[in-house]
């Protein structure tokens, strides 16, 4: 006579099976979804310099708020235009003049030309931005402004 179900023994194999299966799937799949969100943070981290860097270029030449020397606050959250979700996300400008001996590439041979030469370097700055998001997510973006007269 076959009995219906399943026996103890069966049940107790299936259960120690499972407390071996189930964290070793955990394990192989936490990676896998920790990467899923990075584009979000990257998404959102690209989203707050784009925002920032258009207010930055929106102020005069002159306005003090773009001295040279200034730098941005560490934290997001003390601007009240992002949401909460946005919490956790850091952001750091410097303002410097664009110096065409300290740009690395020598100012790609513009330097001496009426374009940029020694004498009017004060003509433009340089705003380097970069956030970062609460999963180590950095997004960079760098711009100039000139004098305009």
């Amino acid at each position: 006579m076959r009995s219906k179900g399943f026996s103890l023994m069966e049940t107790v194999i299936f259960i120690v099976l499972a407390a071996i299966v189930i964290p070793i799937f955990y394990l192989t799949t936490q990676p896998v979804i920790k990467d899923m969100m990075m584009p979000t943070s990257w998404i959102k981290a690209r989203f707050v310099a784009e925002r920032k860097m258009e207010e930055l270029m929106a102020y005069r030449f002159t306005d003090t708020t773009i001295n040279v020397g200034s730098y941005g606050p560490s934290t997001v959250a003390g601007d009240t235009f992002y949401p909460a979700d946005y919490a956790g996300y850091q952001w750091q400008w410097a303002i410097t003049y664009l110096d065409c001996n300290n740009a690395g590439n020598g100012c790609a041979g513009y330097t001496g030309t009426s374009l940029i030469t020694t004498s009017n370097v004060t003509n433009y700055k340089q705003i380097d931005l970069t956030v970062t998001g609460p999963m180590g997510v950095s997004y960079r973006t760098s711009s100039a402004v000139t004098a305009r007269y």
